[in-house]
Order: C-alpha cells, then sequence, then structure tokens
C-alpha cells in the first residue's frame, strides 16, 4: 500500500450500515480515504490499533440544551468524552424575543465556543409574535422548530391553534415541527389537586404526569401535523401508551419521527423517590414496563432516534422537590449506557442502536452521509469503542458542571476509547485534546420529508 494517510485505523469491528464488519479505515484530512480488508502495513502518519474494538460513526445527539450550567464549551466537551461528534442544540426564543436575532447570536457563540461540530433547532416560546420570522429561519439553516404543549403555569406551552398555525407554515418552507407531548392545562390540574390535599409533591410526580396524558398530547400533534402536511418529530418519548398513536402513524407512512432517551430506557420512578430533585425531569421517569416497552418500539422501528435531552441544572437531593427545575446532564452517558443496557443485555442489537444515536438523526437533519457514516467521503467522525472494558460511571468522572449523574455508581462494560471528529483526536484516553472553536456550525435540511 503506497498511499499516505494521516491516519490509519487497522483491524476495527466498523459497525455501519445495519452490519458489523472487520476493516480499517484510512483517513486523510478530514475525511474518510479508504475503507480496505488489506492486511499490508499502510504508509500513514499513525496508525492506530483497534483489535477487539468496536469502530462508531460519531453519535449525533438531536437533543441537547447548552443554556444551563453547561454552556456551549462545556456540552460539547461532555460529549465529547461520550463519544458524540455532533450536536444539534435547542436555541430558545423566548417571548420579546426574535427569532433570528436569538439564533445568530446562538451560531456565533458556538463556533467560538464548541469544540463540536453542531446544528440547532429554533425552542418558541411565544409564536403568535414569533411566527412572521420563521421562513426566514431557513436560511439561517435553520429547519426545526419546537415547541410546549405543557408547563402552562410556567407560560411555556403552546395551544393547539398556534401550533396548528406552526406546523402550516413550516409545512410550506418544507421544515420540521419538533414537540413535547403532555396535556398541560390537565398536568397542571393534577398538581393542584394533590399539592391541596397535602400529598408528597415527589411520590406523586408520576401520578402528575401520567403516561395517558402523554399519549393523548401525542396523537394530538401527530393529529394536527397531518392535517396541516406537516412533518414532525416527537420528542423523549418515555411511556408505553405512546407507542400506540406511533406505530398507526408509521403503518400510516405519516412524517413523524419518535425519539427516546436513554433515561427513559434505563431508569424508573424508583430513580425519583431516590435521588429526588436531580431526578425530576419531564416527562417523568416511569416504570419498568415502560423500559422494556420502548426497547420494544426501537426493535419494530417505531422509535427511531435516541437524544440525550441533555438539561443540566444546579440540583441536590436536598433540594426541595416541587421547586426544583426540571431536568439532568445525561450526554457524556448516553452511549455507554445504551449499549450496556441495550447491547449487553440483549434490549437491542449494536447495528440498531448505532442506528438510532448515529445514522437516523443524521439522515432526519440533513446530514447524510456527511455525518453519521462511515464511508469513503464521509467526515472522519469516529468512536473507537471497547466493548470489554468495565468501569464504574461516577459524580466525579462525569465533565458536566452539574456535579451529578443519575448513573452515579452504576458499573457497566463498554467504553468510548477515543473520540474523533473530521480527522481530528478530540479526546483519546480520557484526556482532551480538543480546542476551544474547532467545531463547525452546520445548516439542517428536512425537506427530504416533503419528497
Amino acid at each position: 500500500m503506497t498511499e499516505l494517510f494521516d491516519l490509519y485505523i487497522a483491524n476495527g469491528l466498523v459497525v455501519a450500515d445495519g452490519k458489523i464488519t472487520r476493516a480499517n479505515i484510512g483517513i486523510r484530512g478530514e475525511q474518510i480515504a479508504a475503507l480496505t480488508t488489506d492486511a499490508e502495513q499502510p504508509t500513514a502518519r499513525r496508525v492506530l490499533d483497534a483489535q477487539g474494538k468496536y469502530i462508531l460513526p460519531g453519535v449525533i445527539d438531536a437533543h441537547t440544551h447548552p443554556i444551563y450550567m453547561d454552556d456551549k464549551y462545556d456540552t460539547s466537551v461532555s460529549a465529547a468524552f461520550g463519544g458524540v461528534t455532533t450536536l444539534i442544540h435547542y436555541a430558545y426564543v423566548k417571548p420579546d424575543e426574535k427569532i433570528i436575532s436569538i439564533c445568530e447570536t446562538f451560531r456565533d457563540d458556538g463556533i467560538q465556543n464548541s469544540i463540536l461540530d453542531f446544528g440547532m433547532h429554533a425552542g418558541l416560546f411565544d409564536v403568535a409574535n414569533q411566527i412572521a420570522d420563521v421562513p426566514a429561519a431557513f436560511a439561517l439553516g435553520v429547519t426545526s422548530f419546537k415547541v410546549f404543549m405543557t408547563y402552562a403555569k410556567l407560560k411555556w406551552m403552546t395551544d393547539d391553534y398556534w401550533m396548528a398555525a406552526l406546523m402550516d407554515t413550516v409545512a410550506q418552507a418544507r421544515g420540521l415541527v419538533n414537540v413535547h407531548c403532555e396535556n398541560g392545562v390537565v398536568t397542571d390540574y393534577l398538581e393542584d389537586k394533590y399539592k391541596r390535599a397535602g400529598l408528597d409533591s415527589k411520590k406523586m410526580f408520576t401520578a402528575m404526569r401520567p403516561a395517558r396524558l402523554e399519549a393523548e398530547a401525542t396523537n394530538r400533534a401527530i393529529s394536527i401535523a397531518q392535517v396541516m402536511g406537516c412533518a414532525v418529530y416527537i420528542v423523549h418519548n418515555s411511556a408505553a401508551e405512546n407507542l400506540e398513536p406511533l406505530r398507526r402513524a408509521r403503518q400510516n407512512g405519516w412524517r413523524v419521527v419518535g425519539e427516546t432517551c436513554p433515561q427513559y430506557l434505563t431508569l424508573t420512578d424508583e430513580t425519583t423517590q431516590t435521588l429526588g430533585a436531580p431526578a425530576k425531569i419531564g416527562p417523568p421517569l416511569r416504570y419498568a414496563r415502560d423500559n422494556a416497552a420502548l426497547w420494544q418500539g426501537l426493535r419494530e422501528g417505531i422509535l427511531t432516534t435516541i437524544g440525550s435531552d441533555h438539561a443540566p441544572k444546579a440540583k441536590n437531593t436536598r433540594d426541595d422537590f416541587f421547586d426544583a427545575a426540571y431536568g439532568a446532564p445525561q450526554i457524556e452517558t448516553m452511549l455507554p449506557i445504551c449499549y450496556h443496557v441495550g447491547v449487553n443485555q440483549g434490549n437491542l442489537a449494536l447495528p440498531q442502536l448505532v442506528a438510532a444515536l448515529s445514522e437516523t438523526p443524521a439522515k432526519t437533519y440533513g446530514l447524510y452521509p456527511r455525518k453519521g457514516a462511515i464511508r469513503i467521503g464521509s467526515d472522519a467522525d469516529l468512536v473507537i469503542f471497547d466493548p470489554q472494558k468495565t468501569w464504574t460511571i461516577t459524580n466525579a468522572n462525569q465533565h458536566s458542571k452539574a456535579g451529578f449523574t443519575l448513573y452515579n455508581d452504576k458499573t457497566v462494560t463498554g467504553a468510548v476509547e477515543l473520540t474523533m471528529q473530521r480527522g481530528r483526536i478530540v479526546v483519546e484516553n480520557g484526556a482532551l485534546r480538543a480546542q476551544r472553536g474547532a467545531g463547525q456550525f452546520l445548516k439542517t435540511d428536512t425537506s427530504h420529508f416533503y419528497k
């Protein structure tokens, strides 16, 4: 072999395109330049022997919130240690704010500070006064827009009228609407009811945000999207009941994507009762039957993506549960915990996990095959993953500034050994090697939903 590569990964088990293949990867510049089974020693500036290791396309986390304890730099660092190479952040546009100015500021901040490539969704909190600016966001490369059907008391909720209006507008521009599905008015009523009765808010948390009301909202969002001709992305599905409307949408060939998160696949209300405020997230952690149903949903292809919903906030077990904020850090533990519970425990085949974590998010947001693929010409966004390494997740070995993980003292088998983006190593053997501002902004494209 006479070709000169900048980096050559030899003897790895490449997981891509639904299969596992023993192969070598030659990298030149920022891209994959060769995929070969050739045993001849290559000419390369550096050769990595990946014998017994998996080579994965870098994880694409399409559900991140770099606005709390972790900013865009911190989020990207925590992500890189977890094998994530591309982020799609939520840029929240609060009331009295403008979509374009917020997104431009958000983008520029990321360019200056992120170590990883990133795109963004616009999260809208005042659709009535922001909808006129939606078409202009597409020119910025922002093609997905989030609304909440819940948190009415917090004044975050978008009602059905304005959700329909947004979906109508977004569909005309061939975009995607991301929806947090819980019936916000009824959940607020239940919260008030249980509080008036003097019941413990932690013990009643899952009862105040019941699965049936998540499924009701999911069905409503899908129905409105279908009427408006809009593609819809249902974020963080947590409940077995949600599979019913998602399955119907899939059977009908509707433009619907179902996402779940590692916490809903692996944790339960017992975690909430044990940890208290740190485990307060929305939707709530539910029950073992929901974990099992969500894994089944991934196996069937009803759920097709996994995102972290990384929302690190300053909380501890002593905090008052009712007043505590929603959210928890998840991005660094997502790949190892999904591998351990998913693959090691027989819940999901590794190629299916890679599809949900990388390939399908890339396809959903128009980044494939530049991202989410191990092909000649794709960006060299790669993870070397050691399936044999057993280690313990602790608060101390995480990189989020939240200072805690819901998986503290959880022992798992399977660990990220190296994370690479566009041919440059960002994390290797537990050491950060990337520089602030190395990431690029990625424009998303959701027009493929309308072909």
